[in-house]
């Protein structure tokens, strides 16, 4: 290769890398939240179940596990509708679609198909899994709230009067009304402990009257 073409090609080249640091340090903290962010939800994808069903993957078209399919369904749905109204808005706060029914649309819909799928594990995986079960999904849940929290006290530096405004107007994470003197992350946490004793007790005895 010509050496004055050689000297172009590095001339123009040192000048497309020379930004790349820069631009990497601006997006390694949103990076790092994503990654925070769909931390809970990839463990709790990739978690082991028992030997046989890791085998055996026939269970899961078993007609009792319908129920648990539908609600994951539905949980994919929310968060998918909730992304692509977060990827319109591209500057500013996200305040339209899902987001103004909750402020947090894309972690429900992350708690919502995560208890269909643990409505699955339970009617497949052996009894004495059950407490397992439950107690990995209410801990991933009350995870999901601490995210929330935190990502409403820097939206809340970044926007302090637009924010304040929306927090008054729509729910935390469930649109459950509520009292205004109870703070809202502490009701939805009330809310998780109750979904998560519906999922462990009520749950397995409706399958049950209904399919067996």
């Amino acid at each position: 290769m010509p050496k004055k073409i050689k000297d172009l090609i590095l001339k123009h080249a040192s000048s497309l890398l020379a930004p790349l640091p820069i631009l990497l340090l601006q997006m390694m903290p949103t990076l790092v939240y994503r990654g925070v962010m769909l931390m809970p939800i990839l463990s709790f994808f990739i978690r082991s179940y028992d030997q046989q069903y890791q085998e055996d993957l026939s269970f899961l078209f078993r007609p009792e596990h319908i129920p648990g399919w539908a609600i994951f369904i539905f949980g994919v749905i929310l968060f998918l509708t909730a992304l692509i109204d977060m990827l319109r808005k591209k500057n500013g706060l996200v305040t339209s679609g899902l987001y103004s029914r909750v402020r947090h649309p894309q972690y429900l819909g992350f708690i919502v198909m995560t208890w269909g799928i643990s409505a699955v594990s339970l009617t497949a995986v052996m009894p004495w899994l059950r407490e397992d079960v439950v107690f990995y999904w209410l801990l991933m849940s009350l995870i999901y709230v601490i995210l929330a929290y935190f990502e409403e006290w820097y939206l809340l530096k970044e926007h302090p009067e637009g924010y304040k405004e929306y927090k008054e107007k729509v729910p935390f994470l469930f649109p459950v009304p509520h009292h205004k003197k109870i703070p809202q992350p502490i009701l939805d946490v009330f809310v998780i402990f109750v979904l998560s004793f519906v999922l462990h007790v009520i749950y397995v005895e409706v399958i049950r009257w209904f399919f067996f």
